[in-house]
């Protein structure tokens, strides 16, 4: 059987190492669920950025489609225009001048001066203002933006849950070395309780460094 000044020592040290898992413990979990708070939250954003990406996606889509047509119907009419002026027919020339303008008025997005600036060039295909970084910019920089975001958040979430697992597995660790310097806290064999509360503290160590590599 143990002394008593040596058995009241260890009872100490077991006391200490019990408050101590214990707090380390509690602080665990409450880290754990604020970042599952947290991962929950930025999954929702995630979720809306990307609904939200789909439907501007959708609209800008529908918008480049609209304003493709009117440039292809602009070129048409810019071809007309042209044989008109080689004709000399100065009257039917004014009126597709004039259709033109309305025609590549309906395209609200494109730049100002880009169909111009196509016409000058002899409307090549490979230089659409539809096609031109700005325009890209204008109707799908939005949509995009909101990709990322969403793929962003997303992935912090996935951070912050992988986090959240590891100190829930340190947590079930500690949860052990609890139990073994409670097993040491009743024991009154001295070398049994020598062994079992370094075997306590061997196992809250490798808890210790399980939430380490959560950083």
């Amino acid at each position: 059987m143990d002394t008593r000044p040596a058995s009241r020592a260890l009872e100490i040290a077991t006391a200490i190492a019990l408050g101590v898992v214990s707090l380390v413990t509690a602080l665990g979990v409450l880290q754990s669920s604020i970042w599952n708070d947290t991962a929950g939250r930025l999954g929702a954003d995630s979720a809306d950025a990307r609904d939200q990406s789909i439907a501007i996606s959708v609209v800008a889509q529908l918008k480049q489609r609209a304003d493709l047509a009117s440039l292809l119907e602009a070129k048409l009419i810019a071809r007309e225009y042209d044989e008109a002026l080689a004709a000399g027919d100065i009257d039917l020339a004014v009126e597709l001048l004039t259709d033109i303008t309305a025609t590549i008025g309906n395209a609200t997005s494109l730049p100002a001066g880009s169909f111009e600036e196509w016409y000058a060039a002899g409307f090549p295909d490979d230089a659409r203002p539809t096609d031109s970084a700005l325009y890209l910019v204008d109707t799908r920089g939005n949509a995009d933006a909101l990709i990322l975001a969403s793929q962003r958040l997303g992935s912090l979430a996935g951070e912050l849950k992988s986090k959240s697992a590891i100190f829930g597995q340190a947590a079930l660790v500690h949860a052990l070395a609890l139990f073994l310097f409670g097993v040491a806290g009743i024991n009154r064999l001295r070398a049994a309780r020598y062994v079992t509360l370094a075997m306590g503290a061997m196992v809250f160590l490798f808890g210790l460094f399980l939430m380490s590599t959560a950083y």
